[in-house]
């Protein structure tokens, strides 16, 4: 009798004693839980999420590359047709991504590091071969006459000259690789470099490629200083200089400020706002707006898009002429008007539903219609812009400008979801087209 109420008391006080505990983890779970958040994630060299960030070789990202073929350059001056473009691809990429050159900073909780990024051509991903033949802009000779527009005439004249000597091709038809990573010689570019231009005003580059000397480059990103959250959660992956400096020669103020996330880490405890993404490729912050909220492969997050807050570049839309007079310069506004009679010339910024307060200093005073980024200033002068694929989400006289091109959210949007307590990335969609401004000379040809 005493034996089976010895036991009986014994299981009592083990079950009162588990209850109780689970009553203390149930009371404690949230301190237990902020504690967690608080020392875990912090960047530091023995930071759980330390060797992931500095070389994500154990975790599969691609990149996934379409390129347009440009099938009738042959009609580029018949304005009665409309460049046809057939979307090729994916050609896919193994990427990873390896810090280098990392250094901690203590006293002010930042670290600073170059990115190294290598990729390797993946066959059984993609939808193509490095050896298909491809037609694009002549993108050399198409940056060379855009660096030289404001030229004295004689000047132009003589470059005009060279460039039906050396490149009288509005198109080059080159391999995948060639396009991509290989790239290709261009007697412009031998130029350029013999010409003795000052620093930052040719590209340093032998060839041309839209990656070319990128793959497995360290310098290519530049150096970041980000913070790591050691004392101040709130400055979690927040990018504190580029190339060692806070503001970027590239853009007026106060949009040359250096800012935002840079890109890996987010602080935790995110409210419905929207975020900025420091990018070096463009060299300025992009906003993504707050979108909803979402489950992905059931874990609840945010998600945040790029829309109108970056897209949109002036503080009010731009109206058909301004678009294209922008297009092409020699269009009059009263030309277009005796054309579309029945387009508003103006109207009141206040009166205007559209009118965006943000971004008109990166426009440098010449704003791009909706939908494209000017980033010439970033790539040593070539008319360079870029926007969502297939101009997603920009003015339609974009897209109706070209045969081939379909926009949807679906395939061409670019967001990414964060779970909100953490501000972990649960689902990334990075999709971004590269695009050349070409506008008609009456002295280059």
């Amino acid at each position: 009798m005493r034996s089976w109420m010895s036991r009986t008391l014994v299981a009592a006080s083990i079950g009162c004693s588990l209850l109780l505990f689970g009553a203390a983890l149930y009371l404690l779970r949230d301190f237990l839980f902020h504690f967690i958040i608080r020392t875990q994630l912090p960047l530091s060299p023995t930071a759980r999420s330390y060797e992931l960030w500095k070389d994500t070789k154990n975790m599969p990202t691609y990149m996934d590359i379409y390129l347009f073929n440009w099938t009738n350059p042959e009609e580029i001056m018949d304005h009665t047709k409309k460049p046809n473009l057939n979307e090729l691809g994916p050609y896919s990429f193994r990427e990873r991504r390896e810090k280098v050159n990392v250094t901690f900073h203590p006293e002010n909780g930042t670290v600073t590091y170059q990115q190294k990024r290598t990729w390797w051509f993946d066959e059984g991903r993609s939808k193509g071969s490095l050896n298909d033949k491809i037609s694009q802009l002549n993108v050399v000779a198409v940056s060379a006459a855009h660096k030289v527009r404001y030229w004295p005439f004689v000047m132009q004249q003589s470059f005009s000259y060279l460039l039906n000597q050396f490149s009288n091709e509005i198109n080059v038809v080159k391999t995948a690789d060639e396009l991509l990573f290989k790239g290709f010689e261009d007697k412009l570019i031998t130029l350029g470099q013999m010409s003795g231009m000052e620093d930052g005003e040719a590209p340093p580059f032998d060839k041309f490629g839209w990656f070319y000397m990128r793959n497995g480059s360290t310098d290519f990103d530049g150096y970041s200083n980000i913070g790591t959250g050691m004392g101040d959660l709130s400055s979690l992956g927040a990018i504190k200089n580029w190339n060692f400096q806070d503001k970027t020669a590239f853009y007026k103020s106060p949009c040359n400020v250096i800012e935002g996330s840079g890109g890996e880490f987010w602080p935790p405890y995110r409210i419905k706002e929207d975020i900025r993404l420091f990018t070096p490729d463009i060299c300025r912050p992009v906003t993504y707006e707050f979108e909803d909220e979402v489950d992905h492969k059931g874990i609840h997050g945010f998600k945040f898009s790029m829309g109108d807050k970056t897209l949109s570049n002036d503080t009010r839309r731009r109206y058909p002429h301004e678009v294209a007079k922008y297009i092409d310069p020699t269009t009059t506004t009263e030309d277009f008007f005796v054309s579309d009679p029945t387009t508003k010339r103006s109207i009141n910024e206040d009166e205007d539903p559209d009118v965006q307060n943000i971004g008109q200093c990166f426009c440098n005073g010449d704003c791009s219609p909706k939908g494209v980024i000017n980033i010439t200033a970033c790539r040593y002068g070539a008319p360079g812009f870029i926007s969502l694929p297939h101009f997603h989400k920009g003015d339609p006289m974009l897209r109706d400008s070209f045969v081939g091109l379909a926009p949807n959210d679906k395939d061409h949007s670019f967001y990414l979801t964060l779970e909100p307590t953490t501000g972990i990335p649960i689902d990334v969609k990075a999709r971004l087209q590269v695009n050349i401004l070409l506008q008609p000379s009456k002295i280059v040809e």
